[in-house]
């Protein structure tokens, strides 16, 4: 069975080509709610067979230092990493990474009424969203950073005023309901928040493979290259360092034009089937 066909309602389309924005897609409570619910939760917190490597409470974006609650008031309970633990998750997380073809992480929150989760983020992984209860308003502004890589999370890159600002003045006003889907682009950042009802949602994190992660594997292969495995001279600290970059580039170069997309391609493809299954190399 199909797991994106549940999330969305544009199957083909959404692998054709990634949404260039945030997308709302009217779904079935029913089967979202299937893979995760409030019950789900208590029985989570409840039984350490179950619970992921990430379970606590937050208080307006900080971590909180009470017992994880499933029905708490105030504090908002994230669980992190059920696509490890929790049956349900773990067997959509996998058919959804089959069917993307890359990575799949599951996450779930629990936000109390009148509430705020984490401030103004990014993420550095497409995420899809699915509302299993209540309604949360999102605020959705264009990218600070395009394409972000783990080395720009928005922990490590951060906000100017000026920003931060511009985020609050002019995002994008969102409400998710019960029974709907939210897919947000990498980048894009966002925050959210509840009213007077509870809330409870999937979010579903696309771990993207990039072009910059098939440049990292095609260079590694060039450790078969001798001239590219030669030790740098001695002396180094008082040696140009341009012409090192030049002698570099120059090999490197030379061992591209020679490269076979074949040849190359098949640990790359074997590398991906792995990444899928959750299995680093």
């Amino acid at each position: 069975m199909s797991v994106l066909d549940q999330l969305v309602d544009t199957p083909r389309e959404f692998l054709d080509a990634w949404p260039a924005g945030p997308v709302l897609y009217p779904r079935h409570l029913d089967k979202l709610a299937a893979m995760f619910n409030r019950d789900a939760a208590r029985r989570i917190v409840a039984d350490p067979a179950l619970r992921p490597v990430e379970l606590g409470m937050v208080h307006r974006g900080a971590p909180a230092a009470i017992p994880p609650d499933a029905d708490h008031r105030t504090h908002t309970l994230v669980l992190n990493g059920l696509h490890l633990t929790w049956p349900p998750l773990r067997e959509a997380a996998r058919v959804l990474s089959s069917e993307l073809g890359h990575p799949v992480t599951a996450n779930a929150y629990l936000t109390p009424p009148n509430s705020e989760g984490y401030g103004p983020h990014w993420d550095t992984h497409h995420v899809l969203l699915a509302q299993v209860e209540g309604a949360k308003h999102w605020h959705l502004h264009p990218p600070i950073v395009d394409d972000p890589l783990d080395r720009h999370r928005w922990t490590a890159v951060g906000f100017t005023p000026e920003q931060l600002a511009d985020v609050h003045t002019n995002a994008i006003p969102v409400t998710l309901r019960a029974g709907e889907v939210l897919f947000i682009p990498r980048g894009w950042v966002h925050y959210g928040h509840t009213t007077d009802a509870p809330s409870a949602h999937i979010t579903f994190g696309v771990q993207l493979l990039t072009r910059h992660w098939v440049l990292q594997q095609v260079l590694d292969a060039a450790a078969e290259r001798p001239e590219l495995r030669a030790a740098l001279p001695p002396g180094l600290s008082g040696h140009p360092v341009e012409s090192i970059v030049e002698d570099t580039r120059t090999a490197v170069l030379a061992f591209l034009a020679e490269l076979d997309p074949v040849q190359a391609g098949a640990p790359i493809h074997r590398r991906q089937q792995l990444a899928v299954l959750g299995v680093t190399s």
